[in-house]
């Protein structure tokens, strides 16, 4: 009786240990992420920045859409003041969301690729600030970027 009692504790202490090695295994193999709240904050920004540049390139827009601005920008030394009715659109939205914002419009013109700045829009970002962007099809004759018939217009957002 007392080897039987000795072999059923050895079983037990066995069983155990393969039951503890295969718990360990299974939890190393698999990988546990916690939630990150910023970067939710982070996404749910720059579809914002999505939605305001789908909203702004409206072809009945005049001035206030993307592809009136570009038409009517006034630029010097890569800086360019946007129509009244552009800039003053986008900073309401950008009030209403508690955001500051940046625009830059990118024109490629054979291998060069030059930048231009939005006047007002124009402060530099804090390292979190998310970038959205939309490529407009702009008038080469009206367009600041010369011969560029596509130029991406980036919107930089952040809080």
């Amino acid at each position: 009786m007392d080897l039987k009692a000795q072999t059923f504790t050895l079983e037990g202490v066995a069983a155990s240990l393969l039951l503890l090695i295969a718990t360990y295994t299974i939890f190393q193999s698999t990988v546990v992420l916690a939630p990150s709240w910023s970067e939710f904050e982070n996404v749910q920004l720059k579809q914002l920045g999505y939605d305001i540049l789908r909203v702004l390139d409206s072809p009945q827009g005049g001035n206030a859409s993307l592809i009136g601005m570009i038409a009517n920008l006034s630029c010097n030394n890569n800086t360019c003041i946007a129509p009244a009715e552009f800039s003053s659109n986008l900073s309401l939205v950008l009030s209403s969301l508690t955001a500051h914002g940046r625009i830059e419009i990118l024109c490629v013109n054979g291998s060069e690729i030059e930048v231009l700045n939005i006047a007002g829009f124009n402060k530099d970002p804090t390292p979190n600030a998310v970038r959205a962007s939309r490529f407009v099809i702009a008038n080469p004759s009206n367009s600041p970027c010369s011969n560029a018939k596509v130029v991406e217009v980036r919107l930089t957002l952040w809080r």
